[in-house]
């Protein structure tokens, strides 16, 4: 028999809390709603109170939002799953963290599978990770999304079997394609395998100076040590691997190219 886990809702909206406890009602039985709460204040009581295994929270809400509410916990022993109305770069935002996510209105099976990824590893998120997000999720980088970032002082959250990596952007070197897998290859240490196609991370890093030259490589353009021209061209990347470019990719990868050391100061 499956364990029963004890959940509590926090979202200012009634109806999304209705609607929330009556799809786990339906399609996750094993989770009993013990709680509601309409804004992070309550929430915070009744999370004290109820000591839940799991909570569903809304990241935005009136007052306190779900960040002012995690921040409240000297530490965080509860699984926490985020539901959001936000579109599009908080969805980038939440893959970067590595950090569950439910986007309104609320998909069955989505549910189904945050329930099911929060039994198997029985985990609190990580400080890091509710770090990363929270920056992501600044409101000031919205209207600025298709200027590319620097990738100093940036880190990523890699899930894995074993655990969670964070890794400085600046380490990575390239992605590189496995199938439903992606490897990323670093400066140093072995390489960390994540079960993710690359295909979500050439929209993760789309925002930094990343470029999936190929459809089997996305590299980090800090890494480059030159390029050798031709019918798309190759580049020889800081660990000495050559990597091929893509015909079709070759303008627009040199064009940012070209933008990347202008605008690092690195072109004389």
């Amino acid at each position: 028999m499956t364990q029963s886990l004890r959940a509590v809702i926090i979202d200012d909206e009634t109806n999304a809390r209705e609607a929330l406890t009556n799809l786990l009602r339906i399609v996750c039985p094993e989770v009993e709603v013990c709680g509601e709460a309409r804004n992070a204040d309550v929430g915070i009581s009744l999370i004290r109170q109820e000591r839940p295994n799991l909570i569903f929270l809304d990241i935005q809400m009136p007052g306190k939002n779900g960040f002012d509410l995690l921040s409240s916990f000297e530490k965080i022993d509860f699984g926490v799953i985020f539901t959001t109305a936000y579109q599009e770069y908080a969805i980038r935002a939440f893959r970067f963290s590595a950090i569950d996510y439910l986007l309104k209105p609320i998909d069955p099976d989505e549910l189904q599978t945050a329930v099911a990824k929060f039994r198997n590893k029985v985990g609190s998120v990580n400080p890091e990770q509710l770090r990363i997000l929270h920056e992501q999720l600044d409101p000031v980088r919205a209207p600025r999304l298709i200027e590319r970032k620097r990738n100093d002082h940036q880190r990523i959250a890699l899930p894995t079997a074993e655990g969670i990596h964070f890794v400085q952007m600046t380490d990575i070197i390239q992605c590189e394609s496995l199938g439903s897998y992606t490897k990323f290859h670093l400066v140093k240490g072995p390489a960390i395998v994540v079960s993710r196609l690359l295909k979500e991370y050439e929209e993760i890093l789309d925002n930094y100076y990343f470029f999936r030259v190929h459809q089997s490589n996305i590299i980090n353009l800090e890494h480059i040590k030159r390029y050798v021209k031709g019918d798309g061209g190759q580049v020889w990347m800081s660990d000495n691997t050559e990597i091929e470019v893509s015909r079709r990719r070759k303008d627009e990868f040199l064009s940012l190219l070209s933008d990347f050391y202008v605008n690092s100061g690195k072109l004389k």
